[in-house]
């Protein structure tokens, strides 16, 4: 109790010099309020744990509503309701960690009190659109661990994730096993374990894989797959490892960390709110919970639930020991990492305008191709090789080669509409229409590059057709500068697209210079003024890499992302 009393003195010390803030304030709206805090119960009430006996004393009760994980959903409905503040708990795990957080920065059906079980994965979940109240730093811990039938063990994290085809993993955007995972392999670069090339090909050999090699699974289910042989190894939360076992006493599943080193989910308790302020009762069901998971009681329920009571302690069953602590003192690194596994795990929704004009018919280097050839393969491949779940487009461009529905000249000709690669048109998939396109595509021999009024058509396409949950990209394949003296200038089509963009959900303009004679300044104004990028390729190989770099590459973050990476210096996170 003594413990318990000395956090909460110092966290009221902490509150009436400064409230402790993720991120800027943006318009979250008041939810502290939300959905009301003080309801008057005569009997029982609509929670997700079984109804607690209400003493005598208590004419009537107040009401937190508490957001968390299932196993600490299964602790806290042990704490009863006291007679000395009437305080019932309603106890909800129904809500991941980005479903909470878009209800707190919404201000609908925000919960009074948020424990999630990542510090990092919530902040990042938040994205800068909300503020929370720290009313208990971490609760319990619990690591990554990797589960495994076998004697092979891999001696890092980045070798676990360049495992891929033996070592398995769920969605790190909604596991946080995974999640994990994909932080301590941040913190091995961070400490110079791998190089940068390296951690980035893993980290995009799964974001790129996961839900498409085969379907996504949750951690229970990748347990009962090691356990019967169907895959080697797959990386799970220690608790989730536990709860395996104690569910499954005959499995011959066991556990370890790579090299003894992890870093630790951390299950801290937040108040959604927007002022400094705190509601007493609120404050009352924090000091409540903290107090009991820091009571002996409290400390055999994180036990049962396979949750360390302390980062450096471990499970008395089904544990794998002491770990040393892993963590990154470098946040833009984290920052990096998440950005790009978001945008690499991303569906494509994308349109390749690809130059069509006679400059395309120069042969490159000593290759005996032409620049078009180069540009072809690169279409007909990379059909191939993207998966179902991406959607493409493919138009081809020179100086005046269609015309619209009144007749007047388009420097650009769409070949084929953005459609999911798997959809169907008329007996054939568009996968093989694109691969049908791009073999058919030839330079226009006496015409030049309509390179502006293309690009300014081919982002309205995009944006006219954005999906939200999706990359939407402009990828522009040109060896030339605009030669359109009639069209829109390059000035004007830079204010134009910029006015244009969505700063929240904006289009990425990637523009391909083929060829080591392709004019990459005009090519790099371009991309440095609407924020998108510009590499030059000499080879359908180059192409390829290009086009997967380029989506995995990040600004350097200076906002919430950064925050949240920031985070996971401490060893807790």
């Amino acid at each position: 109790m003594g413990n318990a009393q000395s956090r909460r003195e110092a966290r009221e010390a902490r509150r009436k010099k400064n409230v402790r803030k993720w991120v800027a304030l943006s318009g979250a709206g008041i939810v502290l309020l939300s959905g009301g805090i003080l309801t008057y119960n005569l009997g029982s009430n609509n929670q997700t744990q079984d109804p607690q006996a209400i003493p005598s004393n208590c004419a009537t009760t107040q009401r937190v509503s508490v957001e968390t994980t299932k196993a600490m959903a299964e602790i806290l409905k042990n704490i009863p309701v006291s007679d000395e503040d009437c305080i019932t708990l309603a106890i909800s795990s129904d809500s991941a960690t980005t479903e909470t957080a878009q209800h707190i920065i919404s201000g609908k059906s925000a919960p009074n009190l948020w424990i999630p079980d990542s510090s990092t994965r919530a902040e990042l979940a938040l994205a800068g659109k909300a503020q929370v109240i720290t009313k208990a730093d971490s609760l319990a811990s619990t690591p990554a661990v990797i589960a495994t039938t076998g004697n092979n063990r891999v001696e890092s994290w980045n070798d676990a994730l360049h495992d891929s085809s033996s070592i398995k993993m769920s969605e790190p955007k909604d596991d946080s096993g995974a999640f994990m995972a994909l932080l301590n392999a941040t913190a091995e670069t961070s400490h110079n374990a791998i190089s940068q090339e390296d951690f980035s090909a893993n980290i995009g050999l799964r974001a790129q894989t996961i839900g498409v090699d085969d379907p996504e699974r949750n951690p229970s289910d990748l347990l009962s797959s090691v356990s019967d042989h169907s895959i080697d190894s797959a990386i799970v939360t220690e608790s989730d490892f536990a709860q395996y076992r104690k569910d499954h006493a005959d499995s011959k599943v066991k556990a370890y960390v790579p090299s003894g080193k992890t870093g630790m989910l951390d299950f801290p308790m937040y108040q959604p709110t927007t002022g400094a302020d705190t509601n007493r009762t609120v404050g009352l069901a924090a000091d409540k919970i903290e107090n009991y998971i820091n009571s002996d009681e409290g400390k055999k329920a994180l036990e049962e639930q396979g949750l360390r009571s302390d980062p450096g302690h471990e499970l008395a069953e089904n544990t794998v020991g002491v770990v040393d602590s892993l963590s990154t003192d470098n946040p833009k690194i984290l920052a990096n990492m998440w950005t790009s596994y978001l945008r690499q795990s991303a569906p494509l929704n994308a349109l390749v305008a690809v130059d069509a004009s006679g400059s395309m018919s120069t042969k490159v280097g000593d290759s005996g191709r032409t620049r078009m050839d180069i540009v072809k393969e690169s279409v007909v491949s990379g059909s191939q090789l993207f998966p179902p779940r991406d959607s493409i487009g493919l138009w081809s461009f020179a100086l005046d080669i269609a015309k619209d529905n009144q007749g007047k000249s388009l420097d650009y000709n769409p070949l084929v509409p953005i459609r999911n690669l798997g959809e169907d048109v008329d007996g054939k998939n568009q996968r093989e229409i694109l691969r049908t396109a791009g073999e058919k595509i030839q330079p226009y021999p006496d015409s030049h590059t309509g390179l502006n009024d293309t690009t300014l058509a081919a982002f309205e396409e995009v944006k006219s057709q954005f999906d939200p949950d999706a990359a939407n990209v402009v990828v522009i394949m040109t060896d030339g500068e605009n030669s359109d003296k009639d069209s829109i200038s390059t000035e004007d089509l830079i204010r134009t697209i910029n006015e244009q963009q969505d700063k929240e959900n904006p289009i990425y303009m990637l523009f391909i210079g083929v060829s080591d004679d392709a004019n990459m300044e005009s090519l790099r104004h371009l991309a440095q003024e609407t924020k998108g990028e510009a590499f030059t390729a000499n080879s359908a190989e180059d192409i390829q890499k290009i086009f997967q770099e380029a989506l995995s590459v990040a600004d350097e973050p200076t906002g919430p992302t950064a925050t949240a990476a920031a985070a996971y210096s401490a060893p807790a996170q």
